[in-house]
């Protein structure tokens, strides 16, 4: 994590974290089978500061949960330079990101949407996150504030949007697009 923000995304290598720990580079693969394997670590333990049991209070409405779930992953990644390069380049697939997916995912049929409707909406609201996040690395520092206001606004939409696919609960889904 300190070589991701210390010098981005690009400095991830084998060799450039066997310096940063001080052992030689073949020492890593103890631990790491590739490069692949360690940006997906990387990727992972982002996930894991995700506290996703608390956005699946069934007492708070289901926009509101999803909103807060895509507002936090959306601020974990900007202070990680770098990270949304690698998630890109190399998704994450471990428990963190399973736990995080399935969080989003259950919170989403509980909002009404049907299982390929909700999957189809987490991967809407991860390409929103992950392409606001570069955005916004792009833009550096000055253009921080405008990128945050850009993400909440799209949030928004997305979220309004999606509300059309909701069914009440009680109601019969129509068949399947």
């Amino acid at each position: 994590m300190a070589v991701l923000a210390g010098r981005g995304a690009d400095a991830v290598t084998i060799r450039g974290i066997a310096a940063r720990v001080g052992v030689a580079p073949n020492a890593v693969y103890t631990y790491f089978p590739d490069k692949a394997a360690v940006v997906r670590g990387l990727a992972e333990h982002l996930l894991g500061r995700v506290d996703h049991d608390r956005f699946t209070d069934p007492s708070q409405p289901r926009r509101e949960l999803v909103r807060a779930l895509a507002l936090e992953l959306r601020t974990k990644l900007p202070a990680h330079p770098g990270s949304v390069h690698l998630m890109l380049g190399h998704p994450p697939d471990g428990p963190h990101t399973w736990a995080v997916r399935e969080t989003l995912l259950a919170v989403l049929a509980d909002a009404g949407l049907g299982p390929g409707d909700a999957a189809d909406a987490s991967h809407l609201i991860d390409v929103h996150i992950l392409g606001s996040v570069a955005v916004e690395a792009a833009a550096g520092p000055e253009g921080s504030a405008v990128a945050a206001a850009r993400f909440r606004w799209g949030l928004e939409q997305l979220l309004d949007g999606l509300a059309a696919y909701a069914v009440p609960a009680g109601v019969e889904r129509p068949a399947p697009r």
